[in-house]
């Protein structure tokens, strides 16, 4: 039985990295008694994949990890037993059966949404027109960097959705992600005008990543739909 869990990670473990969630999800389904699947050979190890890696220092609600079961358990008594051996930073938020044709969660990403808090109403400007002009272009050129490389790319295909909360104060944004067309959230800022790099002024921004996407028929989907709750 292939298994998707959604859980939501804040707070101070923001700053650990996608290795130490991998082992805190091994040592979690342990002592939740969690019946993983192990592979086979002189190493096994739990059969457990991830959605891409959270940026350091950054919030989200829609991280997700595929496991293999060897046996059945309800959603209900999973998401009870996990969350009772869990830390609050990183809350258990569904527990579906996959189908079994479903792609692992890694290689469905598509699309991810993000929302970007504004902290300084000074920094307000003309975001609203800044967001109509970037929506109007259909070339947007920013240049990627890399510790090896620098590559200039066109990123106006890759945001799919764009808009400003004023009320709120908040940017939100729907963009290409996974393992081709990937896009982080500071390239669009710089392809606003509103920072001059691709890092995350956290005295001036909060950002967060909301959930991530798969694409079926043409249209984004959440990957929380679509498995189903175990009974």
């Amino acid at each position: 039985m292939k298994v998707r869990i959604r859980f939501s990670k804040s707070g101070a473990l923001v700053y650990i990295g996608h290795l130490d969630v991998m082992r805190y999800f091994q040592k979690l389904f342990r002592r939740a008694q969690i019946p993983v699947a192990y592979s086979e050979g002189f190493s096994p190890h739990q059969i457990l994949s991830f959605t891409p890696p959270l940026p350091l220092g950054m919030e989200s609600t829609g991280e997700y990890a595929d496991v293999e079961l060897t046996g059945t358990i309800s959603t209900k008594m999973a998401i009870e037993t996990l969350r009772a051996e869990s830390v609050p930073e990183i809350k258990i938020i569904s527990f579906k059966e996959l189908p079994a044709d479903c792609q692992n969660a890694m290689a469905s990403v598509s699309a991810a949404r993000y929302n970007i808090t504004l902290k300084d109403k000074r920094i307000l400007g003309d975001i609203e027109e800044r967001i109509n002009n970037f929506l109007r272009e259909e070339e947007i050129l920013i240049t990627r960097k890399t510790k090896k490389s620098e590559k200039i790319i066109n990123i106006r295909p890759l945001v799919y959705e764009l808009e400003f909360d004023k009320e709120n104060m908040i940017i939100d944004m729907l963009i290409s992600s996974g393992s081709t067309d990937n896009i982080k959230p500071g390239y669009v800022l710089e392809g606003l005008g509103i920072t001059e790099d691709q890092g995350y002024d956290t005295d001036l921004f909060d950002t967060g990543r909301i959930d991530q996407y798969t694409t079926i028929n043409g249209s984004f989907v959440s990957l929380d739909d679509l498995g189903c709750d175990i009974l």
